[in-house]
């Protein structure tokens, strides 16, 4: 009695698309983050914890904005 034992390996081929996470590099990219942020607050995507972790990059950015907002409302010729 022989007994054969035939092994086979099949090697298969999956390519799948990974988000690789980048900054925005235009106003429109950064609308765009801000509309997904302000659609995850408006549609309870985002829990009492997560709230806590945003909140202080979150006030950075609005102090940076009000800065540099009111420092170009500043400038000569600007009514």
């Amino acid at each position: 009695m022989v007994e054969v034992v035939k092994v086979e390996k099949v090697v298969e081929e999956h390519r799948v698309h990974v988000p690789v996470s980048r900054s925005p590099q235009s106003t429109r990219e950064w609308v765009d983050v801000l509309n997904r942020l302000d659609w995850a607050l408006q549609s309870n995507r985002m829990d009492l914890d997560d709230l806590v972790q945003i909140e202080p990059p979150l006030a950075r950015v609005i102090a940076a904005y009000r800065a540099r907002n009111d420092k170009l409302h500043r400038r000569p010729g600007r009514h």
